[in-house]
């Protein structure tokens, strides 16, 4: 029971096409009256998701895994965001 349990989160939240399709979709929309905005705004998203994601390696790999702290990994992303 428990993997059809596992299955179902999967598919909603890992597997899911239209959440990944639509993931910057938020960032034009609310800018969309000038393309320029938009681009900008698209790129900013960019940017800090890329130096959060490599921000927040480093720090899972340098503080939370040798600390055996590795349940704090999303209260770690969502501090550096």
């Amino acid at each position: 029971m428990t993997e059809y349990i596992m299955l179902a989160i999967s598919c909603i939240f890992v597997n899911n096409i239209m959440l990944t399709q639509n993931l910057g979709a938020c960032p034009f929309l609310g800018t969309s009256k000038s393309m320029d905005t938009a681009v900008g705004m698209s790129m900013a998203v960019i940017f800090v998701l890329v130096m959060a994601g490599i921000s927040t390696w480093t720090v899972e790999a340098a503080i939370l895994k040798p600390l055996d702290l590795q349940f704090l990994r999303t209260v770690a992303f969502i501090l550096i965001i």
